[in-house]
């Protein structure tokens, strides 16, 4: 792992592309019409500690943006799988990350993948996914998927936008979430993002952050 590589501007070019093209043509696959920014990233995985031998997994992982802090903030020895359904971005991902492990596949089957990757329960699940545009049954299901992958002190780590914080879908899944993980802790809120964001943090077990 490189921990000096940037984006280049032309990736970031593409990037923009891809996001506000996908928003345009499918609204409901993309929570946003730009890229999650790198303080947003650097939120999400604040404060978690992490060991060699512990197993990070990224739902969405979509162009990057949190993958990039992930590979240069891990510490040797730490296992990653990226999750991504797009069999588009998740050719890209295998392409711009190179040494990094990508599934094509759906969050809902995590339990199935780590196994099928012969990975531990994970010690991290960090997810991209746009929760607040999803059915409220996929919802559910990704949430029993998650409960069931993480270690037994294991974080689950997820954003809302501040725009979308009363939208009944947004409010249904804080619900949902509460249901499946007791234990939520106060996330930080990440105005340099665009749109801004709260970072929602969760866990199995109440003494972690």
């Amino acid at each position: 792992m490189n921990p000096h590589s940037h984006t280049t501007p032309l990736e970031q070019l593409q990037d923009a592309i891809h996001f506000l093209g996908r928003f345009v043509t499918r609204p409901g696959s993309i929570g946003s019409i730009w890229p999650s920014s790198r303080q947003l990233g650097e939120a999400m995985i604040e404060n978690v500690p992490m060991n060699p031998g512990d197993v990070v997994v990224e739902y969405g992982p979509g162009t990057g943006s949190f993958t990039r802090v992930l590979r240069e903030r891990m510490p040797s020895g730490v296992e990653y799988l990226g999750i991504e359904h797009d069999q588009e971005l998740h050719r890209n991902l295998v392409k711009r990350f190179p040494g990094m492990r990508f599934h094509h596949g759906s969050a809902e089957e995590t339990p199935a993948i780590l196994t099928h990757h012969r990975l531990r329960p994970a010690r991290l699940v960090v997810s991209g996914l746009p929760f607040a545009n999803m059915p409220a049954d996929l919802q559910g299901k990704i949430l029993r998927s998650t409960h069931e992958a993480l270690h037994h002190d294991g974080i689950f780590r997820t954003f809302t936008y501040l725009l979308s914080t009363l939208s009944p879908r947004t409010k249904h899944f804080r619900r949902l979430v509460s249901e499946h993980f007791h234990h939520h802790h106060g996330g930080k809120t990440v105005i340099n993002n665009f749109p801004p964001a709260k970072v929602l943090s969760y866990s199995k077990s109440s003494g972690q952050n």
